[in-house]
């Protein structure tokens, strides 16, 4: 699927790559419209040092980063990772993804992970910091990430993140596509 792109200069070129993973991120940005395109703006810049491949806001999905090439999304896991970045924050409760703007983003995301693991033929599972280390493949959390390798301490997307329902909306639009 083809997305509006906001090039990061903020990342590592490479001819090609493994993907095994996709990194779940919040972008610690209030719901709002222009939310995936606060946060793509932000990573064009060289002062944030970061990037992702996907922002994802309740109405829009934007490209930063080609899939072939590394993201700095989160350090010890960018080798063979997807950046995803849904707006909201860590701090969100279980309650608050629940909300209309929320499922809207988790649906957004969810069809735009179904189709990178559909692609990469990546297992929808969640992925623990034990799994990272094994170099099993599917899908987690920065926190996930920072657990695993000791090189942040960020916590994103944050313990009330909708883990089990998230993957079920990923396998739905999975089911969808192949029809």
């Amino acid at each position: 699927m083809p997305y509006p792109f906001v090039e990061s200069p903020n990342v590592s070129r490479r001819a090609s790559r493994a993907i095994d993973v996709v990194v779940i991120h919040t972008m610690e940005i209030a719901e709002r419209p222009d939310a995936a395109s606060i946060c793509a703006r932000w990573f064009a810049t060289k002062a944030s040092e970061v990037s992702a491949h996907y922002c994802v806001d309740a109405g829009t999905v934007i490209q930063c980063v080609r899939e072939k090439d590394l993201g700095w999304h989160a350090r010890g896991g960018n080798t063979t990772s997807i950046g995803v970045e849904l707006a909201g924050f860590a701090r969100q409760s279980r309650r608050e993804w629940e909300d209309d703007y929320s499922r809207a983003v988790l649906e957004r995301a969810a069809a735009l992970v179904a189709d990178i693991c559909l692609r990469q033929r990546i297992p929808v599972r969640w992925l623990a910091p034990g799994d990272l280390v094994a170099g099993r493949r599917g899908i987690t959390g920065h926190v996930d990430v920072s657990r695993a390798f000791e090189l942040s301490d960020h916590w994103d997307p944050g313990p009330g993140f909708p883990v089990e329902s998230f993957l079920d909306s990923v396998r739905a639009a999975q089911q969808a596509a192949r029809v």
